[in-house]
């Protein structure tokens, strides 16, 4: 298996969007691209080849597992490796 290089981060919330490529980019070495929904993420990990992809669960629009289901549609995503990031409470 190849190191991870490049992950590209799902995720419709932009402050969760920020600190991931704080940790992932600044601190990690790695180099992230970030979508705010399953459509862009489609296009962007055909374009973009990343070596893994962050994927929220929920989102408007297209939701995680569909995103997840139309990346394995396409020969050009489907071996890419997908974790999904749970969602994430407001509270305490």
């Amino acid at each position: 298996m190849k190191p991870l290089q490049r992950i590209l981060h799902v995720e419709d919330d932009i402050s969760i969007q920020e600190v991931t490529k704080l940790a992932l980019e600044v601190v990690g070495g790695l180099e992230i691209t970030s979508c705010d929904d399953g459509q862009a993420a489609i296009a962007r990990a055909h374009e973009w080849q990343p070596d893994l992809v962050l994927l929220d669960v929920m989102m408007p629009g297209i939701d995680g597992p569909t995103t997840l289901a139309k990346l394995r549609e396409q020969p050009s995503t489907q071996s890419i490796p997908v974790v999904f990031i749970p969602p994430h409470s407001r509270g305490c």
